[in-house]
């Protein structure tokens, strides 16, 4: 065991302690010695504990056990190596009983598989990591985080040695500076016969009927013979036959530019001989100039035949999908300069294709317009969806109190199969985020009632006014999934309920995903429904739900039946069925719109013709809106979306609610004017782009054109195939050059706009791309124990090979330290009630003797075996004062007889007594009165002390 001192200047203050100390010491002249030298030893003590607390004194224990972390390489080049599992289950068999370890797996980022523990048994790695890249500092990181401050502890590697990113090698140096030894096992994995196809190279911007070549890098470990396959986006361009020797080798596909917009180039090999098919593709992206072309999609056969013939005649090229051919890849709406919905419902679209267009509006400057129909905007269950955030306007009816109030009263089930299905959602969460978006699409006047039903029903939300949303909201998250399903008890109870609401209207929509438990009659209760202006919707989730019935029921309750093979498309049918049940956003009233001035189109300032009816909506705090309706609703509205541009137009196109707008004469140039608004109007930047793979990072360089000014703010931004967003700043490397990085460890598309701006607004922009076709993890490895040697050497650590090496080396001594504060504080405090007890209580002065007697190291001895001798020494050291006094009092009289010091002195006798009284008197007369009185005193309290005395001895010997 040892000391030590956080604070040891601290130790410094016992120099005052001690002055103070003597001090006090020399100030006591009438205290006895003894009283003196007790007190001062109690203080000393006092002072000497208070200032080891402030010094922070610790006591030192040496640690004994063992701390071992093993980091094990879980990711893709290491195949799951069943060495590592069996390596660490030897080592821990060798430990001692307090040894413990901890097991760290590690990938693209680092996990703890198995925490610290004292057992003697690894378990099998449950955690599963990203695989597709290698983080080996991320684990030396995580590992050493788990190794206390004061332990002996030691960080094991078993891995090939190879990291895509992270610097392993600084890592390790920073956690040896922390008394924390790095090891590492090489587990080198056998390398087959592989062909890698390492880059694809295209041009990045070319023109119609430009010829181009793209060149194809691949590099080998053997010669063999395989076949290139071009592909420009899905449709196969080229293939050819190569003779791929050894090492690294170029081949090239020539094409010609046919089509304009933003294209994608996949190449695939496939070689005679290899091993990991994994790394046989690369893909690039170019950009061919010409006119800008816009995507119509309709919502059914013929709602956009008008828009496309006034577009086809001001030469704007148009491409009419069915919707079951959208895009399902993000970069292929950048091959469209604008996007059109025409009369679309929310129900024909799924959420990713919703997210798809508008990340293209807001990151690509895709323009997005959308028309009126009776399936669109509120009417279409647009609301809270990704679309409706990119457009000018807010599906629900904001501030408009007159509107009629509806009563709806959903019924939903929340059986057991309401937990999950094939595509992967939670039914029941669904079903919850649907009814969360029907109530908050309601109104203050409007009321609403929610029942879950599984065997028997539960009323969740009581009917009431739409005034307490939250209260609302949270009371329908509490509803949770279990139990059978009987639909029948749950119908009747909202008809029950339904009754009771004021409203001018009343609704109920039904959802469910399964069959009834019970045949009962609905015909009654669909006529009692009906008789009271009750009209019924249903919703068949799945193919195991009850169509038939669900079918019937709509039909006999005057509603709508939808069936939802897709659970995601719920909240947009609940949406939908909302704004037709309040029967308040179609308005039809023959009007001219009126202009606001906003939007200086030129085919507006025209005579406008009359609209028969529109989709009413709320026009956003920051929309333009050009034409308002009588009643102040948005006909026509726009703004600026992220990079793009949107236009809300909330009549149609077919003629149904517009149809002098069709026949109107400035009808074409109007739509092609609204149509050029959304195309991208920023320039297309003139710079350079190159996009490259660094280890796991995506990395992009730009080039300015020699003699153009360096662009004042330069930004990328990012998107991967999830559609994540990741803004990165391209900063200045070199004259000329700026660079940025980002985050590539997942195989997959990468899209990257970049984006100039000055003063706030963008004046540039260009798109590019990089595709990580496959992890660095499937490429040509390098020689892995050359590569940790390496890293090793530049951070201290070294290799093992043998389990025993483990537990068995010895790591450097640790100490584990115990602070003693609050004992030394305790003591302190214990210490000083002692102090003010020997101040303050009189005791007798042979107490302080004897514990005079101990503080010099003798004992003081009893005088009951000799009684006479005790007295004699008391009288004689009675004498001797007396004579110094006398001697200090009479300075110049002659010097009294001297007294034999040190001999015994016998009791006086009684003629004694009187020649010392003559004495007395003399000396009084000589001193004066004052002296005298002080005399007599002092020989009082000898005589005091006499009798005294000689009555305790009496005492003691009786």
């Amino acid at each position: 065991m040892g000391i030590n001192f956080l604070q040891p200047l601290f130790l410094l203050l016992l120099i005052p302690a001690v002055y103070v100390v003597v001090r006090w010491w020399q100030g006591q002249k009438q205290m006895a010695t003894s009283k003196k030298m007790t007190i001062a030893i109690i203080r000393m003590m006092v002072f000497a504990l208070l200032i080891l607390v402030l010094s922070g004194l610790q006591l030192l224990f040496p640690v004994q056990g063992k701390t071992i972390v093993f980091v094990a390489d879980r990711s893709a080049s290491m195949n799951d190596d069943p060495r590592i599992i069996s390596f660490m289950r030897e080592a821990v068999q060798n430990k001692k009983a307090d040894d413990q370890y901890a097991v760290v797996v590690v990938g693209a980022t680092a996990a703890v598989d198995q925490p610290l523990t004292l057992r003697a048994e690894v378990q099998q790695l449950g955690v599963e990591i990203n695989k597709h890249a290698t983080d080996l500092a991320e684990g030396i990181r995580l590992a050493a985080a788990m190794i206390p401050s004061q332990a002996r502890g030691k960080v094991v590697l078993l891995t090939d040695g190879v990291a895509t990113h992270g610097d392993a090698g600084r890592e390790t140096q920073l956690v040896k500076e922390r008394g924390i030894e790095v090891e590492v096992v090489s587990l080198q994995q056998p390398q087959g016969n592989e062909v890698v196809l390492t880059s694809l190279q295209v041009p990045q911007q070319l023109y119609a009927g430009e010829e181009y070549a793209i060149s194809v890098e691949v590099e080998s470990t053997i010669a063999t013979q395989a076949t290139l396959r071009l592909y420009e986006g899905n449709r196969e361009a080229g293939s050819q036959i190569v003779q791929v020797e050894k090492g690294k080798n170029r081949y090239v596909f020539t094409q010609k530019a046919t089509e304009q917009g933003f294209h994608r180039y996949r190449v695939e090999i496939e070689a005679q001989r290899d091993t990991s098919h994994a790394n046989n593709q690369a893909t690039a992206y170019t950009q061919v100039a010409g006119t800008p072309s816009v995507m119509i999609v309709e919502g059914h056969p013929g709602a956009a035949s008008n828009l496309v013939s006034a577009l086809k005649a001001g030469n704007i090229e148009v491409e009419v999908k069915e919707l079951a051919m959208l895009p399902k890849e993000l970069d292929a709406y950048k091959q469209y300069a604008s996007l059109i919905l025409a009369d679309v419902s929310a129900t024909q679209l799924g959420e990713t294709d919703m997210e798809r267009m508008r990340t293209a509006v807001r990151d690509l400057g895709m323009g997005l317009i959308m028309t009126g129909g009776a399936d669109s905007f509120g009417m279409g269950g647009w609301f809270q969806t990704p679309i409706e955030e990119a457009l000018p306007v807010h599906m629900d009816l904001r501030g408009k109190e007159e509107l009629p109030s509806l009563g709806l009263q959903l019924v939903i089930d929340k059986s057991g199969s309401m937990t999950g299905d094939a595509t992967g959602y939670d039914k029941m969460e669904l079903a919850k985020e649907a009814a969360i978006r029907a109530t908050s699409m309601l109104n203050a006047q409007d009321q609403i009632g929610v029942i879950a039903f599984d065997g028997t029903p539960w009323e969740v939300v009581s009917p009431q006014p739409v005034t307490n949303l939250s209260a609302i909201h949270q009371q329908i998250g509490s509803i949770q999934a279990d139990g059978g399903t009987d639909i029948f008890p749950a119908l009747q109870m909202a008809y029950d309920r339904i009754k009771s609401m004021q409203s001018q209207r009343k609704h109920i929509i039904l959802l469910t995903d399964g069959q009834s438990g019970s045949n009962d009659a609905y015909d009654a209760l669909l006529q009692q429904l009906t008789a009271e202006n009750i009209t019924v919707s249903t919703v068949a989730l799945g193919d195991d739900a009850d169509t038939q019935l669900l079918e019937m029921i709509a039909q006999g309750g005057k509603g709508r039946y939808y069936f939802a093979n897709d659970a995601a498309s719920i909240p947009q049918i609940f949406s939908k069925e909302t704004a037709l049940a309040s029967r308040t956003f179609i308005v039809e009233k023959p009007q001219v719109p009126a202009r606001t001035g906003a939007g200086q189109w030129s085919s507006l300032r025209q005579e406008l013709p009359a609209l028969r009816a529109y989709v009413a909506t709320t026009p956003k705090q920051t929309a333009e809106v050009s034409l308002i309706s009588q009643d102040d609703d948005p006909l026509l509205a726009r703004w600026q979306y992220g990079l793009g541009r949107t236009i809300a137009w909330t009549s149609d196109l077919e003629g149904k609610w517009a149809p002098d707008w069709v026949s109107w004469g400035a009808g074409s140039r109007f739509w092609n004017e609204i149509v050029a608004w959304t195309l991208p109007q920023v320039n297309e930047g003139t710079w350079k782009t190159q996009t490259e793979l660094v280890g796991g990072n995506g990395k992009v360089t730009v080039s300015v054109p020699s003699g153009a000014a360096m662009p004042q703010e330069l930004e990328g931004i990012v998107l991967n195939q999830q559609m994540e967003r990741t803004v990165i700043r391209l900063k200045p490397t070199a004259p000329g050059t700026l660079e940025g990085e980002f985050a590539a460890s997942e195989p997959g598309s990468y899209l990257i706009q970049i984006v100039e701006k000055g003063g706030g607004q963008v004046t540039a922009s260009q798109t590019t791309g990089l595709t990580v076709s496959y992890s660095p993890e499937y490429g040509l490895t390098e020689d892995g124990e050359h590569v940790a040697k390496s890293w090793l050497m530049a951070g201290g650590g070294s290799f093992i090979t043998t389990p025993d090496e483990v537990f068995g080396k010895e790591l450097p001594e640790k100490w584990e330290t115990q602070l003693v504060a609050e004992w030394l504080l305790i003591l302190a405090a214990l210490l000083w009630p002692l102090d003010v007890a020997v101040r303050r209580l009189q005791l007798p002065d042979q107490w302080w003797s004897r514990l005079g007697g101990l503080w010099k190291g003798r004992k003081v001895q009893r005088s009951s075996n000799n009684p006479q001798q005790e007295q004699d020494a008391v009288w004689t050291r009675l004498e001797e004062k007396r004579a110094k006094r006398r001697t200090q009092a009479q300075p110049n009289a002659d010097e009294p007889p001297k007294m034999n010091v040190g001999q015994p002195v016998k009791p006086p006798t009684e003629s004694g007594r009187k020649v010392a009284a003559q004495q007395a008197e003399q000396t009084e007369a000589v001193l004066g009165h004052k002296e005298q009185n002080k005399a007599d005193q002092a020989e009082s309290k000898q005589d005091e002390t006499f009798n005294r005395l000689l009555a305790a001895k009496k005492r003691r010997n009786k």
